[in-house]
């Protein structure tokens, strides 16, 4: 036995407790984000680094959970399942012709809720990173001593640099023909030596000092700087208020501070239920179950402000944050109900957002899937009702019941119940009202309602079942 190994039994009789206690697991640290990476049916949950219900979220971007390659590194994920807005790529390059995003082999990635880190080991790059609620920082270790590169893209937007030596931008998300801009604006420790904008031709033409229009990037070289910090920040209302958003919660570049101020966080957020028993196992489970849980809906309120999608205009928040991002089909049953219990002043600021939404919108309807580009009405029924209901009816009566019963009926009584599309009544739905059930085709029959998606059919059955739900819920 060694001297180390001889001191450290010591100390611990000493002190009188278990050497064990010293590696004692904190909640967060049972939290696996690869869970559910991988599914053969429906698209799978994601390895997310966030903080809880935050603006800013991330995950690695690949093809496929299985994949090998990464595509750059990302800045924002505005849709829990969507690709990200803007992305980092960091090289080292003697080569003539560059590209707007780099494809990276990877190795030894490592993903916590509050942080990330990976080896690009072909580029022979070290790069970590850690979030905040609306901003993040990077951190780039070159092991190669000159040539050192930072490439930021833009899929659909714009970039320039700015006098003050950051960098600001936009990128334009859109579902379903409704768009929504996220803001960007960043900022390195270090003095690039030359910056300059990426031409068609992959070269770096340093008269240029701004994009715009698809898949454009600015580039700025380091010379042989071999640790470079990156940090930023963003927002849904302008490039001044990312700015802003990032000088509120990042003073500067201790990416370790910001790392374990997320990882306090979470372990607080997560501590809210505390567990006995079981297996280490079950204890992954039950905190990854849980982390998962906070990553909808997001809120989006800044500095007291916010955009709504829903009717392309900044409001204030009067005091009640503003929450979007809710797939309520996948949230209703379990999710919703939980936080009336353990988060109920989120669960009420919540709700509040949704009949919001529904003022909002000009049909005055209660969104289905309410995303940070508006309502994009996906599978079937409406299951905010049954949301509201549940709050109400366990305590959470701090919200106009008349404004959410209008927007609750508008949207169950006047609506088509036809998943993925939001229209008024069809024909369909009018024999829903008066038969009490939604009809079927005769498996030889052509579809004559043209309103009914030609891939997901009419669903008679699963509207008939999930709206009849929805109504005792409304009654």
């Amino acid at each position: 036995m060694n001297k180390k190994a001889i001191i450290l039994l010591i100390a611990c009789s000493i002190i009188g407790t278990s050497c064990s206690k010293t590696f004692e697991k904190a909640p967060v640290d049972y939290v696996n984000p690869y869970i559910g990476n991988i599914s053969h049916m429906l698209v799978p949950t994601y390895p997310t680094v966030h903080l809880p219900n935050s603006m800013l979220r991330i995950y690695p971007e690949r093809s496929d959970y299985t994949s090998d390659r990464l595509h750059g590194l990302p800045v924002v994920v505005t849709s829990h399942r969507g690709s990200s807005a803007f992305n980092i790529s960091p090289i080292h390059c003697n080569k003539q012709k560059l590209e707007p995003v780099f494809s990276y082999s990877y190795d030894k990635e490592i993903i916590t809720p509050y942080g990330y880190s990976v080896y690009l080991d072909e580029a022979n790059i070290d790069v970590d990173y850690a979030p905040s609620h609306q901003s993040a920082i990077y951190n780039f270790q070159f092991e190669d001593k000159q040539n050192n590169f930072l490439i930021i893209n833009t899929q659909n937007g714009g970039l320039r640099f700015t006098h003050e030596g950051g960098l600001a931008g936009y990128q334009i998300v859109e579902n379903g023909g409704s768009k929504t801009k996220v803001y960007l604006y960043l900022e390195t420790e270090q003095i690039p030596l030359s910056k300059g904008a990426l031409t068609v031709s992959g070269e770096i033409n340093t008269t240029i000092d701004s994009v715009s229009g698809q898949n454009k990037a600015l580039i700025m070289a380091f010379g042989n700087d071999k640790s470079i910090n990156l940090r930023y920040g963003i927002s849904f209302i302008s490039i001044e208020q990312a700015k802003k958003n990032l000088h509120r919660e990042i003073a500067d570049y201790d990416l370790k501070e910001i790392a374990e101020t997320g990882r306090n966080i979470w372990n607080e957020t997560l501590g809210k239920i505390a567990i006995q028993g079981g297996s280490e196992d079950d204890k992954t489970l039950f905190y990854t179950s849980l982390y998962r849980t906070y990553e909808r809906m997001i809120n989006i309120s800044e500095d007291g402000q916010y955009y709504s999608p829903f009717d392309k205009t900044l409001h204030t928040d009067n005091g009640i944050a503003f929450y979007t991002d809710d797939w309520v089909w996948d949230t209703y049953r379990a999710t919703h109900p939980l936080r009336v219990l353990i988060e109920p002043e989120m669960e009420k600021s919540m709700i509040q957002s949704y009949i919001r939404m529904a003022k909002q919108s000009t049909d005055g309807w209660l969104p289905t899937f309410p995303e940070i580009t508006g309502d994009s009405h996906r599978m079937n029924g409406n299951h905010g009702v049954a949301v509201i209901l549940d709050a109400y009816t366990k305590g959470l009566t701090d919200f106009n019941l008349e404004d959410a019963y209008r927007a609750c009926r508008g949207a169950i009584r006047n609506k088509s119940l036809l998943p993925w599309t939001k229209q008024p009544l069809t024909e369909l739905d009018k024999f829903y009202w008066e038969k009490g059930f939604y009809p079927a085709l005769h498996p030889e029959d052509e579809e004559y309602c043209t309103t009914v998606h030609p891939g997901e059919k009419r669903q008679s059955i699963a509207i008939t079942l999930g709206n009849s739900y929805d109504n005792w819920c409304l009654a």
